[in-house]
């Protein structure tokens, strides 16, 4: 990872997260692969909701837990663990929003997404955020493990989400997103 003031210069977060619909009433957000905190602490600062966040690397879970200390933001439960191999530990149908942000370029985006849907009640929503497919941003996987939009798209409807829209959401200067919905219990969304 690049250095934190660089990096969290390459998002727009204000707007990623009003477009992926967090700054409405949420109850229990989780986030998978948190990083510095580059969502999760704004998101905390405007909103009481719970937020656990996993992360796999071991010094960005203690900066993370330190900033979020400095600041007051109890709310944040900052976890180490590999949600790939090891799952989230996490109750089946138990929260109400999974932050998936640059994350579904690993080798295997099916279990990362059928891992949120698990965890996530009826109703609720994941967050699909990636960079473009665009070799000229200024950071981001390499092309050829980046997936395209439709990729996405397509993942998410085979580990059973509903996504409304066929074309992502605009996340500007360098990213896209969308909103995937679990059904209800009942089948009907």
């Amino acid at each position: 990872m690049p250095e934190v003031e660089y990096w969290d210069s390459l998002f727009n977060v204000s707007l990623i997260l009003e477009r992926m619909e967090l700054l409405q009433d949420i109850g229990t957000i989780v986030e998978f692969g948190s990083g510095y905190g580059t969502f999760t602490l704004p998101l905390a600062r405007n909103r009481k909701n719970r937020i656990i966040a996993f992360e796999i690397e071991t010094d960005l879970v203690q900066n993370l837990r330190e900033k979020a200390k400095q600041e007051g933001l109890d709310q944040i439960i900052s976890t180490e663990k590999d949600i790939i191999g090891q799952g989230t530990s996490l109750t089946s149908d138990s929260v109400d929003y999974v932050m998936i942000f640059n994350l579904l370029h690993h080798d295997d985006p099916i279990t990362i997404l059928e891992e949120a849907y698990r965890i996530l009640k009826p109703r609720g929503f994941a967050g699909l955020v990636h960079w473009n497919y665009d070799p000229n941003t200024p950071r981001g996987p390499k092309m050829e493990i980046r997936p395209k939009p439709e990729e996405i798209y397509n993942w998410a409807k085979k580990a059973k989400f509903q996504i409304e829209f066929t074309m992502p959401i605009d996340l500007p200067p360098y990213h896209y997103g969308f909103l995937a919905k679990k059904e209800s219990a009942a089948g009907k969304g």
